[in-house]
């Protein structure tokens, strides 16, 4: 930490009002609101018991440790609270000790990684001031000093990986290149993030599944079979209701499409379908009734497809299976319709992908048996798949293929286990739907 204290710090009671929270703190720690609940309780009843840290400033007194502890003291009218009050060198760094005051605090991924983009301007700021003193000190060891410079980074990323709690540099990088990625806009490396957060994945997932994005890019082995049994792949999409597995995409691209070609997808969800079409080259538009990413707009596909989709090569539609996923969406979706409004929304669909497509594109369209629920009386199940093909053809297309494109074991063992006692079989036949518009 730059400069030293130059006085012992004293503790005496100051007005709350002439507290200001640091500008720095609030960016790095973020919403503290979140985090007071059962802080607020004790205040409430006890008060502050540890002194907040303060700094003179310009229009009164900077915290620099004690946020949590300011904001419950103004939520209870307290008129004072205990501060420390220190002086600082002109040297010191504010940043490094606010930093410094929230080693131990429990912290999320975003602020860990916060903190470690402090540090390592921090670091580059220390870094230049050591070349230009080594510089000073003998100009001729100039370009040896510059080496040295060089080789910083390394011990910089285990020292920071220290300080904010995440052990090795091995684990720091990863940390980082996710969340770099994450800050840079990519939807899927800030799912990763929010993940990491929620403690639903690990860093390291996250980091595979971000060297994992590109599988299909170079080296694709397609299957030559008209059976499609995939598992899901967490690189590609962003999680949300029904996703599949992209390489039922991936394979849907290099059979019916052209490198470059323009791919629509109307009901994008959590958006596999442009993360494929990235891998692979294509271009890709993405629309959805209740978009969750940015690159997905907003588009009711019963009122038709944007202009920009019109001239596309192929439509690639994965819609929600009638009720099969009822309440997992909006309930202004057709995953709530009943089933005739459902058909007539295949019937749809079908007519506003004929229209958008170029003379000779295809749509593949992806659809499962419904074996569980909202049967009418006396069915056992309802062929969507069938009812699939009375639309497009309908519509005018001509049938390429049918591909076998089985669930990927979304049962738990209690399921199958329930099953096999009540003499049921579980679903897991679904199937995609490959036709072709007419030159």
């Amino acid at each position: 930490m730059p400069g030293t204290l130059v006085t012992t710090p004293t503790i005496r009671p100051l007005p709350v009002h002439s507290l200001n929270p640091n500008a720095f703190s609030q960016s790095v720690y973020g919403d503290i609101d979140r985090e007071i609940d059962g802080l607020l309780a004790s205040i409430r009843a006890s008060g502050v018991l540890v002194p907040l840290v303060v700094v003179r400033d310009r229009s009164g007194w900077e915290i620099l440790s004690g946020h949590r502890r300011f904001f419950c003291a103004k939520a209870v009218d307290l008129d004072e609270v205990p501060c420390q009050i220190l002086k600082l060198e002109p040297d010191d760094d504010k940043r490094s000790l606010v930093l410094e005051y929230n080693r131990q605090r429990q912290k999320t991924f975003r602020q860990m990684m916060r903190e470690a983009d402090a540090l390592e301007e921090i670091t580059r700021i220390q870094a230049r001031r050591r070349q230009w003193d080594n510089l000073e000190q003998n100009r001729n060891e100039a370009e040896g000093r510059n080496s040295d410079a060089r080789g910083e980074r390394g011990r910089s990323d285990v020292s920071i990986a220290r300080a904010i709690g995440l052990g090795g540099k091995d684990l720091y990088r990863q940390a980082r290149a996710v969340w770099k990625a994450a800050e840079a806009g990519d939807p899927r490396a800030q799912s990763g993030v929010e993940a990491i957060d929620q403690g639903t994945k690990t860093i390291h997932a996250a980091y595979k599944d971000l060297r994992r994005r590109d599988r299909f890019a170079s080296g694709f082995q397609p299957t030559p079979y008209d059976v499609w049994a995939f598992r899901h792949d967490r690189a590609f999409g962003v999680p949300h209701p029904g996703s599949i597995p992209p390489a039922i995409i991936a394979h849907a691209l290099h059979y019916f499409t052209e490198p470059g070609d323009l791919v629509v997808d109307p009901m994008a969800g959590g958006g596999t379908t442009i993360d494929v079409c990235a891998s692979m080259g294509r271009r890709c538009l993405a629309y959805d009734l209740h978009p969750v990413r940015p690159d997905v707009v907003a588009n009711d596909v019963n009122i038709g497809f944007p202009q920009d989709a019109s001239g596309c090569h192929l439509v690639f539609v994965d819609p929600p299976y009638h009720t099969m996923k009822a309440g997992l969406y909006p309930g202004d979706g057709v995953g709530e319709a009943p089933l005739l409004d459902w058909v007539a929304f295949l019937d749809t669909l079908a007519r506003h992908a004929f229209a958008s497509l170029k003379p000779a594109g295809h749509i593949a369209l992806l659809l499962a048996n419904q074996t569980e629920k909202d049967l009418p009386r006396g069915v056992g199940y309802i062929d969507h798949a069938f009812l699939g093909y009375k639309a497009l053809t309908g519509a005018g297309f001509a049938p390429q293929r049918r591909i076998s494109c089985p669930m990927d074991g979304a049962y738990l063992p209690q399921h199958v286990k329930r099953a096999r006692a009540d003499g049921r079989m579980l679903g897991q036949v679904r199937d995609l739907l490959v036709m072709k518009k007419p030159v």
